[in-house]
């Protein structure tokens, strides 16, 4: 079950349709249910995800009946036959909240989504609900039950691929050539405060997102060496842009908690960032550069951007020696040659409160 966010009466408010593809998707559908006596959706818009490779598409709206709270047949298609991979967010629906207090879900149906060939693509389907005023008494078609009260402003979930993903959080930035580019990041929970590097061309609008995990990526095939203080993926801008033709001298800045070195009785000069790569794990080129009561500020030199470890040893003999960024691959035993491949693409709503 998806987390419950609250809205205020007459709020206005946007329900994100966000697919996280582990297969190229070249067409997408959907119809959205909602209760109609406590939300009412203004307008549907295309996201950003089937034109992250600039490709054509053909957007449908689809049709919203306020009377029964159903929105049908929104659905896009790439027509040049190209196909996108990396996650984003499909279809943006704007929608008020009603004057009665409650909680409506936002329920899923008729969910389609394939390849360039118009096969099916099996898919994970995660609804999610919003409740308005600080009564959540269920109505009709909400789902009062199972919920827990969150400040964020994003419905996550708890089953299909993104029960991993404890905290998501991303920034924008114009992009251009020789520019001298810093993501920062805010969060107190995200260990990542930083991410900066020199643009070799112009990238246009870049996005930088990070997803601290609550368990290892589900990108990788096995779990990083070492003790893991967290796991995390960043992914920065569109497929294919995170590369050494793209950026230079790029290094990511990050924080440990102390509490957690000395729980765990490990030296702050054991911590090292490993990047996923290749099916293997690679140790970066990382340096303590401040510290504080509360935490150890480090650095850590990356060629690209991937699921990433934050990890410590408490034997100095288990440190890896690092020569460079990315340049000293690991050996993982534990690595299963022979696991299948599992197509796994899950669909959720967010939710984003937008203050009048």
């Amino acid at each position: 079950m998806p987390i419950s966010q609250s809205v205020d009466a007459g709020q206005n408010f946007s329900v994100g349709v966000y697919l996280d593809p582990d297969s190229p998707v070249a067409g997408v559908q959907f119809d959205l249910s909602y209760d109609s006596e406590l939300v009412k959706a203004v307008q549907i818009s295309e996201g950003e995800f089937l034109r992250q490779e600039g490709a054509i598409v053909w957007f449908n709206p689809g049709e919203v009946e306020s009377s029964n709270g159903d929105i049908n047949s929104v659905y896009g298609l790439i027509l040049d036959k190209t196909s996108v991979t990396e996650p984003g967010y499909f279809a943006m629906i704007q929608m008020v909240a009603g004057n009665i207090s409650g909680t409506s879900s936002l329920e899923l149906s008729n969910v389609v989504v394939s390849d360039t060939q118009g096969q099916i693509i099996p898919i994970d389907v995660v609804d999610g609900s919003v409740s308005i005023g600080a009564d959540t008494a269920s109505s009709t078609r909400s789902k009062a039950s199972d919920k827990d009260d969150s400040e964020s402003a994003i419905i996550t979930t708890t089953s299909g691929s993104y029960q991993e993903v404890e905290i998501m959080e991303r920034t924008s930035l114009a992009v251009y050539l020789g520019s001298q580019v810093t993501y920062q990041f805010d969060k107190p929970e995200n260990p990542i405060m930083y991410i900066n590097y020199e643009s070799l061309t112009n990238a246009g609008n870049v996005v930088a997102t990070i997803e601290v995990l609550k368990q290892t990526s589900r990108f990788v095939s096995s779990p990083p060496p070492g003790i893991v203080y967290k796991d995390v993926n960043i992914w920065l801008g569109k497929p294919g842009y995170s590369n050494e033709s793209n950026i230079k001298d790029a290094v990511i800045g990050f924080r440990v908690d102390r509490s957690w070195l000395e729980e765990e009785q490990i030296s702050d000069s054991s911590v090292i960032m490993y990047r996923y790569e290749q099916d293997l794990w690679v140790p970066l080129s990382t340096k303590k550069i401040d510290e504080s009561t509360s935490d150890v500020i480090f650095e850590a030199e990356t060629s690209a951007f991937s699921p990433f470890a934050i990890v410590a040893f408490r034997s100095t003999d288990d440190i890896p020696e690092i020569t460079g960024a990315d340049d000293t691959p690991v050996e993982n035993k534990d690595l299963d040659q022979n696991a299948a491949l599992i197509l796994c693409m899950s669909i959720l709503i967010l939710l984003f409160s937008r203050r009048h």
